[in-house]
């Protein structure tokens, strides 16, 4: 037989009563604003007990929560609520009666705040000494209610680092990872003898996961390591290697970069610039692009970048050879980064950089042209160019202080993709060792006249040469003439009267004449003969027009 349903209201109006929502319950003290005590009677120990059935202690555990958080329990009140729930923390017990007491232990620790006293420590062996794995976003509440969020360890300090480790290889959430961040802040002495573990966790979760906010929350606790404890020299190979793959994370360039600084800024500055070489350097990584990416961007921002970091005194000669190395593998990323950096250097200290230097950049750009013919890359072709443009520039201003045969032998290997003006700039340079004093000088100016004037298209190019050519024929003439028509004239001019510009097939012909009229060997018809075909063809392509 159903019972009657009028018990149910007097069962919640005694509920009130119990948990002093009720008006007998009102204190006078409270009239006079101050907060009433509350006193946990037998009643309410009863309704949390095992006899009253699971649903009905977990509907008591709720009442109390709310009571828990605004008034201050009498004394040991505390102590009697937890002998008689906690036994519902077994293991065997439903996940909602363990998050109830859960959900009681955080609002007591909340509410009691340091009136519990020794009781802190309980409640942290509670969560500490778990008998599973589970409930781990509930303990983590009790926790954080127990630190004030990692600030506040009063009773937790000698097992607190064995506890963080532990809850790293069960827990490491962005969540957990916050309340890390003030642990290291405010606590970090107690951490010392982890904080080499800590930051190997860390560090492989970084490497592990996809989330963003994952890794960047644990940043946070790497800065918060290297900034208010000190960094294990230890874990700095690894913590290397997390900053350079990280750094590649679009989102997290800006806390990467500033966390990067900090540590270059403490004693272990030169050894991080060392271990990021040794990365450049090792055959291990030479084919991990992101890599050696994040390690050439963080080195050449140290060391002379918009915020190089004055602490360091590794000079550019020290570092480029691991730039050159990290480029044994071709990669468009890494060389990408590479001739950002290294560009950034030559605008800003271009002329201070010396020789030894400049052969090491040399260097490098000779292995980027060789990287252009295998890497089909658009990006890395136009600004490997504007790196030449820039060091030509240099040149014109005339504080280049490297080899300038070095620099324009590179320019020539790719003339054909060079712009006129540097193109221009080549030949002038190589005309300035066209004389008999130089050995070789008549073989120099054949093969100029080969390479920019036989198998060139753009006019200014070609008439360029032709007044190098010129020059060379009106100041060596008179001891030269027979060796230089036999050897350049004749063989590089013959093909004039059928070359289709005319602007160069004009002024090639005027070479002609005027060498002509004043030649004294046997050549002269040869020449002759040259210039005749010339005007034919100027006059058969006329004819058509008149008619």
């Amino acid at each position: 037989m159903a019972k009657p349903q009028s018990k149910d209201p007097g069962l919640k109006e005694k509920f009130k009563n119990l948990l002093g929502f009720g008006q007998s319950r009102l204190n006078s003290k409270s009239s006079e604003g101050k907060q009433t005590e509350f006193i946990i009677t037998a009643e309410i120990l009863k309704e949390l007990s095992i006899e009253c059935g699971l649903n009905n202690r977990i509907r008591t555990i709720g009442q109390i929560c709310e009571v828990a958080k605004t008034k201050k329990f009498e004394e040991h009140a505390v102590e009697a609520i937890w002998k008689a729930v906690a036994d519902m923390l077994q293991p065997d017990r439903p996940p909602e009666a363990r998050h109830a007491v859960l959900h009681l232990v955080t609002a007591i620790i909340q509410g009691q705040g340091e009136r519990l006293g020794i009781l802190r420590a309980h409640f942290f062996k509670v969560i500490k000494d778990y008998p599973s794995n589970e409930d781990l976003h509930e303990r983590l509440e009790v926790f954080k209610a127990l630190t004030d969020n990692g600030r506040y360890i009063t009773y937790l300090e000698e097992e607190l680092a064995e506890f963080v480790l532990q809850w790293m290889h069960v827990g490491l959430t962005a969540e957990f990872l916050l309340v890390l961040v003030n642990l290291v802040k405010f606590n970090s002495c107690y951490l010392d003898d982890y904080v080499a573990n800590m930051v190997h966790k860390i560090c492989f979760l970084c490497i592990q996961t996809s989330s963003a906010v994952d890794i960047e929350v644990s940043l946070q606790v790497l800065d918060a390591v290297v900034c208010y404890n000190c960094l294990p020299s230890e874990t700095l190979p690894v913590f290397i290697i997390t900053l350079c793959r990280t750094i590649n994370v679009k989102e997290l360039c800006e806390p990467c970069w500033k966390l990067m600084r900090n540590l270059l800024g403490t004693h272990l500055g030169h050894s991080a610039i060392y271990n990021m070489c040794r990365i450049m350097e090792d055959r291990e990584y030479m084919t991990d692009a992101a890599l050696l990416r994040g390690a050439v961007f963080f080195v050449g921002m140290a060391l002379w970048g918009a915020h190089r970091l004055q602490s360091l005194k590794n000079s550019p000669t020290s570092v480029l050879p691991s730039f050159l190395k990290a480029m044994t593998c071709p990669n468009a990323i890494v060389s990408y980064e590479i001739v950002l950096s290294i560009t950034r250097l030559i605008k800003k200290y271009g002329k201070e950089l010396q020789a030894v230097t400049w052969d090491i950049l040399l260097d490098i750009i000779e292995r980027l042209l060789q990287q252009l013919q295998t890497l089909e890359s658009q990006e890395l072709k136009s600004i490997v160019h504007d790196l030449l443009t820039t060091v030509e520039e240099l040149c014109d201003q005339k504080d280049f202080h490297g080899s300038k045969e070095r620099y324009f032998e590179l320019v020539e290997r790719c003339a054909d993709q060079r712009p006129e003006s540097s193109v221009l700039n080549l030949i002038t340079y190589r005309a300035q060792s066209i004389h008999p004093a130089k050995d070789g000088w008549m073989h120099k100016l054949q093969g100029l006249m080969e390479r920019f004037f036989r198998n060139e298209n753009r006019s200014a190019i070609r008439i360029k040469v032709l007044h190098v050519l010129s020059f060379v024929l009106s100041v060596n003439r008179q001891f030269y003439e027979e060796e230089l028509i036999n050897l350049v004239v004749i063989s590089q001019l013959a093909h004039i009267p059928e070359d289709k510009d005319h602007q160069v097939r004009k002024l090639a012909t005027q070479l002609l004449v005027d060498l002509a009229e004043g030649c004294n060997t046997h050549h002269f018809n040869s020449l002759l003969d040259i210039i005749e075909k010339v005007e034919r063809g100027e006059k058969g392509g006329r004819e058509p027009c008149s008619g």
